[in-house]
C-alpha cells in the first residue's frame, strides 16, 4: 500500500520526522506533501485570515514559521492537491479541522472524522477539554466538537511556538473546568509534550497524530 501524508503546511514536517520514521520502520510506503509545496511566499501571505474569517487553520512552514491560514482560501489548493494523488491506496490529510463531507477522495483519511468517532467510542458523555493552537479557533473548534453532541471548555497553546508550561498551564485550567479528558486538537502536537505533563494531570490525555499514526501502523501495516 501507498500512503500520502499530506500536511496543510510544506513537506517535509520536521517535528514529524519521528512519526514519519516510525511508520516506514513498520514497513508502510509512506510520501510526505505538503499543500504550500509550490507557492510562494507572497501566495501563502495571500491566505491569511481576514479579520472576518472565522474558522483560521494553524500549520508549519519548512524554515519552522508557523502560519494562520483561511480555511475557506485554502480549501481550493488542499483539493487540488488531494487530486493529484489519487493513485495512493491511502491519502492522510494531516489536519484536525472540520474537513469531513467537504472533501471530495474516496481514499481519504480524515482526523477530525476519525477522532470525533473515537471519541464517541471511548464515551460520549465525557466533558471534553481541547487545546488548539491559537485563541482565533475557539469557535470552530468548539463548534466541531459540539456536533458531535460533547460538552466541551477550549483552551489555546501553540505547538509550533511550544512553551511546555504555558501549555501545562492551559490543561490544568481546563481540568479545574471540569474537563474529563483532554484532547491535544492539532497534528502539531506530540507524544512527547503528552508525556511530559500526563504525570501533572488527574485526567486522560489524547494525541491525534499517535492516536492516528498507530492506527496506520496496526491496521495497514
Amino acid at each position: 500500500m501507498k500512503i500520502a501524508v499530506v500536511t496543510i503546511g510544506q513537506a517535509p514536517r520536521k517535528d514529524m520526522a519521528t512519526d514519519i520514521a516510525q511508520l516506514l520502520d513498520a514497513g508502510l510506503d509512506v510520501t510526505e506533501f505538503g499543500v504550500l509545496d509550490t507557492l510562494s511566499s507572497a501566495e501563502i501571505a495571500a491566505l491569511a485570515p481576514t479579520p472576518n474569517d472565522t474558522d483560521i487553520l494553524v500549520t508549519l512552514l519548512t524554515n519552522g514559521e508557523q502560519v494562520k491560514l483561511s480555511k475557506k482560501k485554502l480549501m481550493p489548493f488542499i483539493q487540488q492537491s488531494l487530486d493529484t494523488l489519487q493513485d495512493f491506496t491511502w491519502i492522510l490529510l494531516m489536519c484536525t479541522g472540520d474537513f469531513t463531507n467537504k472533501l471530495a477522495g474516496k481514499n481519504l483519511l480524515l482526523p477530525d472524522r476519525i477522532m470525533t468517532n473515537f471519541v464517541k467510542g471511548i464515551n460520549n458523555d465525557l466533558m471534553l477539554g481541547l487545546i488548539g493552537p491559537e485563541p482565533e479557533q475557539y469557535s470552530s473548534v468548539i463548534e466541531k466538537w459540539q456536533n458531535a453532541q460533547f460538552a466541551v471548555t477550549f483552551g489555546a497553546s501553540s505547538p509550533y511556538h511550544f512553551n511546555e508550561q504555558h501549555l501545562l498551564a492551559t490543561a490544568q485550567q481546563l481540568q479545574s473546568q471540569g474537563a474529563e479528558l483532554l484532547i491535544l486538537d492539532c497534528m502539531g502536537y506530540s507524544s512527547t509534550m503528552k508525556n511530559n505533563m500526563k504525570d501533572q494531570l488527574a485526567i486522560p490525555i489524547i494525541v491525534p497524530r499517535e492516536a492516528i499514526f498507530t492506527m496506520l501502523k496496526n491496521i495497514l501495516s
